[in-house]
């Protein structure tokens, strides 16, 4: 019997102790699940924060971008508080004259992610100055940024990256100072870092929330003699990281084999020579250069409705044929983050002569590309989107705005540019810049 009742004792003893050890398990358990709960649900909803954040500053700077000051409307663009529905949530947006002065503009935006009481909203509000230019008009450069009129007035606002560049004033240039490249291949960058005739990129840069948006124009004369001319790359290079990685928005011919230089047999131009026939027209491009190989994202034949080729069979580029590129960058990509929104305009001297400058943008011919690479959208399309190169992490050692010019010869008098200009957003009175 107490042989038993021993037995029973420990018997009740570890049934005890089980209990316990359950209940301390199970105690611990739901901490950790509350924990990891807890832990799960503070990552998901600062991710929703950082969405909503961009979408709020998505919002805002679209309402900028609609705002025109040469109107002199009251309360600006979105009076009453007006809902856009993106992929990834959405942004309301109100704008008002500042209370007690009428010169500023106020702008709210909130960006909002999920339904019902899930809904996360950021607000980003933006106070501007009324006096700013908005979108440019006719007259001078907006910053001393062209090419000068002397060798040594280049030097100052330009870098040489590649080739032999010079100023003229006879010949082909037909008297006024131009730019000259010579050679296969040349390219020039702009040295904006602490340069005090050139904008401050990096300034715009953070008056403008940390995006980099910007019109740039050139005119470009391919004097072809000859049989030089029959192959040539010539335009505007932008979101220029380095010397290997860039965006471009290019003139382009190339008329067969035949004398192709060595930039176009290159393994680096593979891409070009497989997407773009080599018939002899001229084309306007918009590539991209990643570790030194040229990608083509989308090109379009310019016919003569373009204004800049004289004639259908013989694609004579009209000498002095202006070249635009309009740059806006949005934080409205699928996912919240930065995207490039790129147009391209051209116009031929006979309406926009030589020695003029003017961003007015209706009295231009916008390029309609009729080849696109996915995932654009499917042609034709006048607006292109691209995320491969932003101004994330912008700092002074990048570049950001160039020239270029590959040609098919040595000749030294048949590539020329002028009156380069540009106007930049976030570098207007204020910090508030150029809208357009």
């Amino acid at each position: 019997m107490m042989t038993n009742c021993k037995l029973q004792h420990q018997k009740g003893a570890l049934l005890i102790s089980l209990i316990v050890t359950m209940v301390v398990i199970a105690a611990l358990g739901s901490g950790m699940l509350y924990y990891s709960t807890t832990s799960s649900y503070g990552q998901y909803f600062a991710s929703r924060r950082a969405t909503a954040y961009y979408l709020g500053e998505s919002g805002a700077n679209y309402a900028l971008k609609q705002f025109n000051p040469n109107t002199n409307y009251t309360n600006g663009p979105f009076p009453t508080l007006t809902t856009f529905t993106l992929s990834n949530g959405q942004f309301a947006v109100k704008t008002y004259d500042k209370p007690g002065d009428a010169t500023r503009l106020i702008i709210e935006a909130t960006g909002m992610v999920g339904s019902g009481w899930l809904t996360t909203r950021q607000l980003v509000t933006k106070n501007i100055s009324k006096a700013n230019p908005g979108t440019p008009g006719g007259g001078p450069p907006t910053a001393p940024v062209g090419f000068g009129t002397t060798t040594d007035q280049f030097e100052q606002v330009w870098d040489t990256i590649t080739g032999d560049v010079k100023i003229v004033n006879t010949g082909p240039s037909g008297g006024l100072p131009t730019l000259q490249f010579k050679g296969e291949q040349g390219a020039i960058r702009l040295d904006w870092h602490d340069n005090a005739p050139v904008p401050n990129l990096l300034d715009a840069w953070n008056s403008n929330g940390q995006l980099l948006s910007y019109v740039v124009q050139v005119k470009i004369n391919v004097d072809r003699e000859g049989n030089n001319g029959k192959h040539y790359m010539m335009g505007i290079t932008f979101r220029l990281v380095d010397d290997s990685n860039s965006y471009g928005v290019s003139f382009y011919r190339s008329y067969g084999a035949s004398g192709r230089p060595d930039w176009q047999e290159s393994e680096n131009f593979v891409d070009f020579l497989e997407q773009i026939p080599d018939d002899g027209k001229n084309y306007a491009v918009f590539w991209k250069k990643v570790d030194a190989a040229y990608t083509v994202l989308d090109f379009t034949p310019l016919s003569p409705a373009y204004g800049v080729v004289t004639d259908a069979s013989a694609q004579e580029l009209t000498p002095w044929s202006a070249l635009f590129i309009r740059l806006n960058e949005r934080f409205d990509s699928p996912g919240g983050t930065r995207q490039n929104h790129l147009k391209v305009y051209v116009q031929g001297p006979a309406s926009y002569p030589r020695e003029t400058i003017n961003w007015n943008f209706s009295g231009f011919n916008q390029i309609t590309w009729t080849w696109t690479r996915p995932p654009q959208s499917s042609p034709p399309l006048t607006e292109v989107l691209d995320g491969t190169f932003t101004s994330a992490g912008f700092n002074n050692d990048i570049p950001e705005i160039g020239i270029h010019a590959l040609y098919d010869s040595n000749a030294s008098n048949d590539q020329f540019f002028t009156d380069f200009a540009m106007a930049i957003q976030g570098t207007g009175s204020g910090g508030e810049g150029y809208q357009y």
